[in-house]
């Protein structure tokens, strides 16, 4: 789903749902990190393993991205107060995951080699 069909499809969410979002993406989120990290630790030279990081890394940054947009539209339908709320809650998610995010960041700018 690309990033206009996923705004339209946020934006006809119910506003209780809408809230939910955020959480549901970052817990996917954490789980990916947490898998990746497990994968490295039982054979960082596996090739079907690095392989499988990459697509989580990859997938982890279109989750980003979708926590940006939802953040977005949960600003334009629900307004300051819900957005700060909800911002300050990804704040803290991506402070308690700082290291692992900026490690995929890093990671995904520089390319992986095999």
């Amino acid at each position: 789903m690309n990033q206009a069909q996923l705004e339209k499809a946020l934006n006809e969410l119910p506003p209780a749902t809408l809230i939910t979002e955020i959480p549901e993406i970052q817990n996917s989120i954490a789980h990916l990190l947490k898998s990746n990290q497990e994968m490295r630790e039982y054979d960082p030279n596996d090739p079907d393993l690095i392989q499988a990081i990459k697509e989580n890394k990859d997938l982890i940054s279109r989750k980003e991205d979708q926590v940006d947009l939802t953040l977005k539209v949960i600003r334009e339908r629900m307004g300051q107060a819900a957005w700060r709320e909800m911002g300050s809650n990804v704040k803290e998610f991506r402070e308690l995951h700082k290291q692992e995010l900026k490690d995929n960041k890093r990671e995904e700018e520089q390319g992986v080699f095999l």
